[in-house]
């Protein structure tokens, strides 16, 4: 192993929340090994099943939610004050203190139902997909990270083995990420629902606003938990795959001068994606334990080691591209800052980019393969 615990890398300090979480993916999901074959079929399936299983108990939640907010505003205000025509700030204050307690209530049992669904949505996930969830450092990594998904936690604000994910990022665009991760759920779920009665509140057709605000509300619900799905599928699918790329260089290792390349490269990746995902963390730790690296820190100097790279012997330099093929998809869909990095990996070594590979390979990892299973050989 790396010189340090990769949970304790991660999330030195885990929450009650993350505690109770994890007990409660703990209990779904006893495996205690990584698997050594690709999912098969039916696990595929049924990790399908638990998607949109949960994202439809979402949906149904937002409606049922929406319903009974939207209808007690009808009801309050057509049937209890007629229309609340020509009174008083004063004469509203009891109304509005109903509305408040009632849609207050209704919000937090939903919310609380969401997050019970997305927990069970998560525990299926990983038992199909094979995630180790007891017994070793890894596994805790894993579990930590499948809780904070769950959870619609972001990503801890330290350094992960010497390399600061958030360098590139500026003091305030730091603190409007948290404030935004904070209000994701349950503070924008509840606002959302006072904003769009202060603006259907408005219009002619009062009547259809139970039938107006359920799709809406279903409609934020079902993105919330598509995310949260996606993002516990990366997470549980990725202990294999990584695992399976590990054993290929145990195998082939690297020249010691590559092996230097890859694992600054890696967390220059890291940095370009601004964020701790656990399977970059995960990554990280395995070479580290790989390469036999002296120091659990790394310092990294990408411009001094992108000219390394593409002085590297053509076939070295070809697996760490794949590394980076590897490293980028298994932190979501290769777009933005990751697919930029990559992009630059390339031009440095005059290569063209392959973006057929880079689909093909994400497509592998979330069909829980390994990298290039079906073409192995095949050059970027």
């Amino acid at each position: 192993m790396a010189e340090t615990r990769p949970d304790q890398e991660y999330a030195p300090q885990p929450s009650i929340f993350e505690r109770w979480a994890g007990r409660f993916l703990q209990q779904y999901n006893r495996r205690r090994a990584t698997p050594r074959q690709a999912r098969r079929r039916h696990e595929l399936r049924g990790i399908e099943r638990a998607f949109y299983g949960c994202v439809a108990w979402a949906v149904l939640a937002g409606i049922v939610s929406g319903g009974i907010i939207g209808g007690m505003e009808w009801y309050m205000r057509q049937g209890m004050l007629d229309g609340m025509e020509g009174m008083s700030l004063t004469e509203q204050l009891p109304y509005w203190t109903g509305f408040f307690a009632v849609a207050g209530v209704v919000s937090a049992l939903e919310i609380a139902f969401l997050y019970w669904n997305a927990l069970r949505g998560v525990a299926i996930t990983s038992r199909l997909a094979g995630a180790p969830l007891h017994d070793s450092p890894l596994a805790e990594l894993t579990l930590l990270g499948l809780s904070r998904a769950a959870l619609e936690f972001p990503s801890p604000r330290h350094r992960i083995y010497g390399i600061d994910p958030y360098a590139y990022l500026s003091r305030w665009q730091l603190i409007a990420m948290s404030v935004m991760y904070r209000l994701k759920v349950g503070v924008t779920s509840f606002l959302l629902r006072i904003f769009l009665r202060r603006v259907l509140g408005r219009v002619a057709l009062r009547g259809l606003l139970p039938l107006i605000t359920g799709p809406l509300y279903a409609a934020w619900n079902a993105i919330i938990t598509w995310r949260i799905m996606i993002k516990a599928r990366e997470q549980a699918l990725g202990p294999f795959a990584i695992e399976a790329m590990i054993g290929r260089l145990e195998q082939e290792p690297l020249s010691e001068r590559a092996q230097r390349v890859a694992l600054h490269t890696v967390g220059a990746l890291i940095m370009a994606n601004q964020d701790a995902h656990p399977n970059h963390v995960y990554l990280l730790s395995r070479l580290l334990d790989t390469f036999q690296h002296r120091q659990h820190a790394i310092d990294v100097d990408w411009p001094g080691q992108r000219f390394a790279l593409s002085r590297l012997e053509r076939s070295e330099r070809f697996r760490v591209l794949e590394l980076s093929i590897a490293a980028t998809v298994l932190a979501g869909r290769c777009k933005g800052k990751r697919k930029r990095f990559l992009e630059e990996l390339f031009e440095a070594c005059n290569m063209a980019y392959p973006h057929e590979k880079v689909r093909t390979w994400r497509r592998q990892f979330m069909n829980g393969q390994s990298f290039g299973s079906a073409s192995a050989s095949s050059q970027p």
